[in-house]
């Protein structure tokens, strides 16, 4: 009886011990919700030489003017970035005396705003590319930018501003304060059109430009860009709405902005010849944020089809 007894015992030391070591699933967590925060800003569009922006300045037309102008425009969206996500769009209120300067003011929504943390602000648009260009400079209709229609202007669509490392000062009661925001021009501005001088010499005519193709030769010209600084690069295609022999505009950012380049150009014109030849850019205009002029470039070789006088009575 007393070994039956032992052996009881035993057996529910066992059972015992085996329960205090479960192991105990944890607890699951649930994410916190996202707060809406109202964000409120001054904001300033650089207009030093080196960084032109959008308005026509002193009067001129688009062909002649030298000065393009940094200014905001009423209802002008500006993108947020918190750690590199995007946490909500401001809308810009032009300020009445002086449309340098705005103010910026919309809702974000994060769950992590701190005094200390810094947000970027992009304009015009989250995607950040170059491609689709159609040599317009300015938004023929305002209306446009409230109704979100397609314009591919790039005053609309490719005139990027950024200003990064915004300063949070305040974050409390749903509101955020900020230091103010200094945008800076991501890309320059080409004027452009074009002529042909067979070999680089004799008759210049000019040519009715229809279709272009833009190379940087270090292929440096960006197609499209991410925020933390990566990008796509290659050849920029333009398709103007009419084919002309007068000037256009085409929005350019090159990776390369500190030495002397050559743009390769392909231009096709408005019965189908295309034209080839290069232009160089002098170091002193590569800097993004340039206006750069380059009226009446000569394009010096053609691409000819030996004439064949022969009647062909198949199809092929």
């Amino acid at each position: 009886m007393m070994k039956r007894g032992l052996l009881i015992g035993i057996a529910l030391a066992f059972v015992w011990t085996g329960c205090m070591e479960e192991e105990l699933l944890p607890e699951e967590q649930t994410a916190e919700p996202a707060s809406e925060w109202t964000l409120t800003l001054q904001a300033v569009k650089q207009d030093a030489s080196e960084t032109k922006g959008l308005a026509i300045g002193g009067g001129d037309s688009e062909a002649n003017t030298t000065v393009l102008q940094s200014i905001w425009k009423a209802g002008e969206p500006v993108e947020v970035y918190l750690a590199g996500t995007h946490i909500g769009t401001l809308t810009a209120t032009p300020d009445a005396t002086d449309a340098h300067q705005a103010s910026l003011s919309g809702t974000v929504t994060t769950t992590d705003i701190t005094p200390g943390k810094t947000l970027t602000l992009l304009t015009p648009r989250q995607e950040w590319d170059y491609t689709g260009q159609a040599g317009r400079l300015l938004l023929q209709d305002d209306l446009n930018y409230y109704k979100g229609e397609d314009n591919r202007s790039i005053e609309k669509k490719y005139h990027y501003t950024m200003a990064e490392n915004v300063l949070v000062t305040a974050a409390s009661n749903g509101a955020i304060t900020t230091d103010q925001a200094s945008f800076a021009n991501q890309q320059s501005i080409y004027r452009l059109n074009f002529r042909f001088q067979h070999n680089g010499a004799g008759l210049i005519s000019a040519i009715t430009a229809k279709r272009i193709w833009i190379a940087a030769e270090g292929g440096g010209l960006v197609k499209t860009r991410a925020l933390d600084g990566t990008s796509v690069t290659g050849t920029i295609e333009v398709l103007l709405d009419n084919a002309t022999e007068n000037p256009f505009f085409v929005a350019l950012r090159n990776n390369n902005t500190t030495t002397a380049e050559k743009l390769v150009f392909k231009v096709m014109d408005s019965e189908g010849i295309t034209y080839f030849g290069t232009k160089t850019v002098p170091a002193a205009y590569k800097p993004n944020g340039t206006f750069v002029s380059m009226k009446n470039a000569t394009l010096t070789k053609r691409l000819e089809l030996a004439l064949h006088t022969e009647t062909v009575t198949e199809a092929l």
